[in-house]
């Protein structure tokens, strides 16, 4: 799994992820949303999933916990670009409604 971060001159965090995010990745994925989430000033943060072909329990479980961290700093957490597959994970678990809501 690869993951870039970019802010961007409003300084929205955009955060591309590339790969499959599942236990032997969790760990760099929720580094990475830890990092977006804890800087001051960002109104939002675009987790871009155009590139990911598979996503877990554990990334679900991970997006679900940086979207509540986010809500708490006043910090609105959306997912873009969802492939099929995780939008049917998302859809399922009662959360793509609250991670693409604009």
């Amino acid at each position: 799994m690869i993951v870039q971060i970019l802010v961007t001159s409003d300084g929205t965090i955009h955060l591309s992820v590339a790969g499959e995010i599942d236990l032997a990745t969790i760990e760099e994925f929720e580094e990475a949303l830890a990092r977006a989430v804890a800087v001051d000033g960002t109104p939002r943060i675009l987790v871009d999933f155009g590139d990911v072909g598979f996503c877990d329990s554990s990334g679900v479980a991970a997006l679900d916990r940086a979207y509540h961290e986010a809500a708490v700093r006043g910090v609105a957490l959306r997912v873009i670009r969802l492939q099929e597959g995780v939008h049917r994970l998302l859809e399922v678990t009662g959360l793509l409604d609250s991670l693409t809501a604009r």
